[in-house]
């Protein structure tokens, strides 16, 4: 079944290091774009998420945060070291030029921190055992997320198909009123005929030819036949266990356009032209949605 691109989910995974929690997000976007903001202590994470979820996830942008909280007594997985050589060498040099310039003044252990190269952060290659919490916490919050797409999917396909029966019911009345409009034509065109004509008697080669030309001329048989198939590849495609149908039923959508505008030009009769309109109503309608299908 189709399925929303719109969705939230979150997961968290408990471990020695601390609980791991992922939140992921989904917005409309015409193709896959994967956003991680991870925590301080755990980076380049992009390419490991984009692998996760790019099995699950085909369309859309895609917003996951990962955060943690530190199990009481788990030391950092940020390691801070201060250089004392480099300070004692940057306060000895101070202090002579103090003394050179006659410089008075009192030098604060802020001052001396602040020089490049004697406060250092760095990240201990033990980051890498936190991965199997962070991809555990990140699988629960895409199972959440896909659970949510496929409702919002479901409530979505429930609204095609309520359209769908809509265009359909104004797509029989078409039908009967084109046959309607010829016959209607022909009794027209006798009367007229019978008004203007010195002679009572009626040429039924000219107006059987006259009939004919107008039959051609607003046939619209071609162009309901393949809105007919129109519908039902639309009804297809959403039950089809495709990864996303998006794309392919905006596509049919736009078919489903185009011989409505063509059924409406070729007819000026007010039941079919009624007809047309609510039908091109209800196909806009679909189309706005097919927006949010992956």
């Amino acid at each position: 079944m189709i399925r929303s691109m719109t969705g939230f989910g979150k997961g968290t995974s408990k471990g020695k290091a601390g609980d791991i929690t992922a939140e992921i997000k989904t917005l409309n976007h015409k193709s896959l774009g994967i956003s991680c903001t991870p925590f301080n202590d755990f980076f380049l994470l992009d390419e490991k998420v984009a692998k996760v979820l790019g099995k699950k996830i085909f369309r859309g942008k895609v917003f996951v945060k990962i955060s943690r909280e530190s199990a009481a007594g788990q030391k950092s997985v940020q390691k801070i070291t201060v250089n004392e050589d480099k300070a004692a060498k940057y306060l000895a040099k101070i202090k002579k030029i103090q003394k050179k310039l006659g410089v008075k003044g009192e030098i604060r252990i802020q001052d001396i921190i602040n020089f490049p190269g004697i406060v250092e952060v760095k990240v201990e290659k033990k980051k890498e055992n936190l991965w199997p919490d962070i991809n555990k916490a990140l699988n629960k919050a895409l199972i959440q997320l896909m659970e949510y797409r496929s409702k919002e999917g479901v409530r979505l396909a429930k609204d095609f198909n309520k359209r769908l029966i809509t265009i359909k019911k104004n797509l029989v009345t078409v039908k009967k009123a084109e046959k309607q409009c010829v016959s209607e034509y022909r009794k027209k065109l006798t009367a007229s005929i019978r008004e203007m004509a010195i002679k009572p008697d009626i040429d039924k080669g000219k107006l059987e030819t006259e009939v004919a030309l107008f039959a051609r001329n607003c046939d619209i048989a071609e162009e309901v036949t393949r809105l007919e198939s129109n519908i039902t590849a639309y009804k297809d495609t959403m039950k089809n266990k495709e990864t996303y149908a998006g794309k392919k039923l905006d596509f049919i959508a736009q078919e489903m356009q185009r011989e409505v505008n063509t059924i409406g030009a070729k007819s000026s009769d007010h039941r079919i032209s009624k007809a047309v309109i609510e039908m091109k109503s209800e196909i806009e309608k679909i189309r706005e949605q097919i927006k949010n299908i992956e």
